[in-house]
């Protein structure tokens, strides 16, 4: 009977038409009942949030933990417990992912430590600067226009009117709105401590991934060799390891590169005696991690806040930000990164304007792995179609109309 439906084509036809109505019917269904599918998915993504962010958690620690389990505590419990390796490996494990969960905690609480009361310092500073910087504007514009009264008036002009507006904005829109900004503000603690909540959640998920990390990959690699061929599953393990490798790798290389840049950037300034240098160089370490744009977005805001303070100053930020860019683009990132992603320059551009505008921030950042990997993917299809039609797979073969001529001649022979 197996025998039978195996080999009988017009079963074949009338099961592959049977899926292609089942799967048309069910797509129709979701089209017209797309804002109750949408809600539900909400929902689902929701209610699934601690276990996402744990999972990210796990998969951004995991680096860190086999240095730890391989380097530091491996070496040391297995001189301690020389007969019982099974007892040493858990002990490193564990005494791993707590020391993992430490240095993490002791990062981000140090990056807030850092920046919050500078922030909150440079704020005050700026808000009781800002009447003095106003003033030395408008005696400025005032002196310069009565040299030349048709470009600087205009300018006077505008900004009387400017400031009319935002009177008016504050008297007729923010007052009155007083309750909703208070309400907001409550949905913004709310969702604050929401977050929060989701993130304990996510550390405890991540703990108990990290513990049994290799378990959940042999049950993984187990169900895909359940659900495929042999031959099938391991290209597809293969093509998972390959992912990871992209996204591993790249992530990895780029906080780090990220974090010598912070530290850079921190030292030039402080040489050069940049205002406000710890917070300026926080802010250039952390939007360094978005590839390519990372520089643009952190540099262009810490020039107009040293701008308000010092002119010069601010002329020698950019020419220190652009050499330490160039250092990193040159010499730093290529040591840390090499070529990990295969991606050229418009490609980058291409992979972050993308993600960047579908996902935002998070999609600037994971978005050229993600290229990179589909990239790398549709690069190994098409170098197999090419193999089997004894074609080059080289890309410098098809430049200057050679493949051409040689399909011409194959052609010439096949007549």
């Amino acid at each position: 009977m197996r025998k039978y439906i195996r080999e009988n084509k017009y079963f074949k036809w009338g099961l592959t038409a049977f899926v292609v109505i089942a799967v048309a019917l069910m797509w129709n269904q979701i089209m017209t009942q797309w804002n109750t599918v949408s809600d539900f998915a909400g929902v689902v993504v929701k209610a699934l949030r601690p276990i996402i962010t744990g999972l990210i958690i796990a998969y951004v620690l995991n680096p860190l933990l086999k240095v730890y389990e391989k380097y530091v505590f491996g070496k040391l419990f297995k001189k301690i417990f020389k007969n019982k390796p099974k007892a040493a490996e858990k002990l490193a494990r564990a005494f791993g992912i707590v020391i993992c969960l430490i240095t993490a905690i002791a990062i981000v609480s140090g990056l807030m430590l850092l920046i919050i009361p500078e922030l909150i310092v440079n704020i005050n500073r700026l808000v009781t600067s800002l009447p003095v910087y106003a003033e030395n504007t408008i005696n400025y514009l005032t002196e310069l226009s009565k040299e030349y009264p048709e470009l600087v008036n205009p300018v006077i002009d505008y900004l009387r009117e400017a400031s009319q507006d935002l009177i008016a904005w504050v008297r007729d829109g923010v007052l009155p709105n007083a309750n909703q900004f208070i309400a907001d503000l409550s949905m913004g603690i709310y969702g604050t401590l929401k977050a929060l909540l989701d993130i304990i959640i996510g550390v405890i998920v991540a703990i108990y991934v990290l513990v049994s990390k290799e378990k959940y990959a042999a049950g993984v690699k187990k169900a895909t060799y359940a659900c495929f061929k042999k031959t099938r599953a391991e290209k597809v393990i293969a093509l998972a390891k390959y992912t990871d490798d992209q996204f591993g790798g790249f992530l990895v290389g780029k906080i780090l590169d990220s974090a010598i840049i912070g530290v850079l950037s921190f030292i030039v300034f402080s040489i050069f005696n940049i205002p406000y240098t710890l917070l300026v160089s926080v802010v250039i370490g952390v939007t360094n991690v978005i590839p390519f744009f990372g520089p643009f977005l952190g540099a262009i805001p810490s020039a107009l806040l040293i701008l308000l303070v010092n002119p010069v100053k601010a002329l020698i930020f950019v020419v220190l930000i652009l050499a330490i860019q160039q250092l990193d683009g040159n010499v730093i990132g290529p040591k840390i990164l090499g070529n990990k992603t295969g991606l050229d320059s418009f490609a980058v551009i291409f992979s972050i304007l993308i993600f960047g505008g579908v996902f935002g921030i998070p999609g600037m950042i994971v978005g050229v792995p993600v290229f990179a990997t589909v990239f790398g993917i549709v690069t190994a299809i098409c170098d197999k179609s090419l193999e089997k039609k004894n074609l080059p797979t080289d890309i410098n073969e098809y430049g200057h109309g050679k493949v051409i001529e040689e399909i011409k001649k194959i052609e010439a022979q096949e007549e």
